[in-house]
């Protein structure tokens, strides 16, 4: 197989117009000679009004494995709904507060002056945003393909001149508030991604990511090596089904390339092998999978192989104080850090907790007994130090950093029971 398009390891189980043509690439001296790069901060560059979009399909082989398959529609099953009603009402006994909760001026001036550190210059094609057809999306969203459309968040057409920040943060900046997961996506380990990077890198870790983009109702949105030219809306169905979290419209911008950049993100497919084509159709599948996919994209890193500029860190832990420990180190570095159930007793442990079943958070702080977490339903919790054990930990490294500054990511690995093996493996019950 030849080398993915900055890949994103395909974690097995876990891991555009406005009508149904295929994009066309466009060539000629239109516009600058690039488009301009997410990373660079302050480069402002309008192509508004311009006939020519710019930018580049999904490359052939990918496109005919993207043709060839057909994702499993999102449900929101009764059991599901039954174990978040139970939960809910756990929470009510728990003290959980609302995520605008980390709305006042104080929390948003703190995320505003945080520095965010550089992304790397690694942008692999720059220039051409990759873009999906309406098609395209339907597959991978698992949607009927006729009648697809695009609920925009504003009327493009009678608002030409409009910024694509004031649509997508109409508030000014994104914000911690801004995200509320949809419980039929599963995509947890995306949003606890984003609140993370967000929570440790401030404001600017997200706004960079996004640029102009010459397609109008468009944007531009890096993740990973790759550069992406979304629709600043809702992918939605004749029959109703509608594509994103219940967030604010950047959130849902960010999902919309991050489907696509999964797709972009495993092994050139093998599409004259019909296995091959099922395996990259589990590999690519949006719900549930490993919240360190979500950051390294966000960190404009490639997920494996060389130079990918990060060391991912997964760590289970024996003891309370040793997870503790390292959260609390890894957040005074400003490293997002994120946990999710390790599977074993999960159902006793979401009962205890309040938190669902394979389910991810993001640690927002370490206080005297616990730790204080960001669940992407809007919710902010307080688990004991002592339920650390119960989670797996992820977050990154920066590859130049000293190995000894995190001598604690190398203890050895924890034998987990084979009960909890087998439910990591059956990760259908998150809420």
């Amino acid at each position: 197989m030849s080398d993915p398009i900055g890949r994103v390891s395909g974690s097995g189980f876990t891991d555009t117009t406005d009508n149904n043509q295929e994009p066309i690439r466009t060539e000629g001296g239109f516009g600058p000679d690039r488009a301009p790069n997410p990373s660079d901060r302050h480069v402002n560059v309008s192509l508004k009004g311009a006939i020519v979009s710019m930018y580049s399909p999904i490359p052939d082989n990918y496109k005919t494995a993207i043709d060839m398959i057909k994702q499993p529609k999102p449900s929101n099953s009764f059991k599901n709904k039954l174990g978040r009603a139970i939960l809910w009402i756990v929470n009510l006994f728990k003290g959980v507060k609302s995520s605008k909760t980390l709305s006042t001026e104080e929390k948003l001036d703190s995320l505003r002056n945080k520095k965010a550190l550089p992304l790397p210059d690694n942008v692999v094609n720059k220039g051409r945003p990759y873009s999906a057809s309406l098609g395209q999306y339907a597959n991978l969203c698992g949607f009927d393909s006729k009648g697809m459309k695009v609920d925009y968040f504003y009327d493009y057409k009678k608002e030409p001149d409009k910024d694509y920040r004031q649509v997508l943060f109409p508030k000014g900046e994104p914000r911690l508030a801004d995200i509320k997961q949809n419980p039929e996506l599963q995509d947890c380990w995306f949003l606890s991604a984003i609140t993370a990077t967000l929570h440790t890198q401030g404001t600017e870790s997200i706004e960079r990511l996004f640029s102009e983009s010459k397609t109008p109702g468009n944007v531009v949105i890096r993740l990973g090596t790759n550069l992406y030219d979304v629709p600043m809306g809702r992918i939605a169905s004749s029959g109703g089904d509608r594509f994103g979290s219940n967030s604010a419209p950047w959130v849902v911008a960010l999902e919309n390339a991050m489907l696509i950049h999964l797709s972009l993100s495993e092994d050139n497919p093998d599409i004259n092998n019909p296995k091959a084509i099922e395996v990259y159709k589990r590999r690519i599948q949006m719900p549930l999978r490993s919240a360190n996919e979500g950051v390294v994209a966000l960190r404009g890193c490639s997920y494996t192989g060389e130079n990918t500029g990060i060391k991912k860190i997964g760590l289970n832990f024996t003891s309370a104080q040793d997870g503790y420990e390292a959260i609390s180190t890894l957040l005074s570095r400003g490293k997002p850090v994120v946990i999710g159930h390790n599977g074993y007793n999960q159902k006793d442990v979401a009962l205890r907790d309040g938190i669902a079943p394979n389910h991810a958070v993001t640690v927002l702080e370490v206080i005297p007994k616990g730790f204080k977490v960001l669940d992407p339903y809007g919710q902010v919790k307080t688990l004991n130090k002592e339920s650390i054990v119960d989670y797996t930990m992820f977050s990154i490294r920066e590859t130049d950093e000293p190995d000894e500054d995190y001598a604690f990511t190398f203890t050895k690995d924890v034998d987990l029971p084979e009960e909890a093996q087998k439910s990591i493996e059956n990760k259908d019950n998150d809420f």
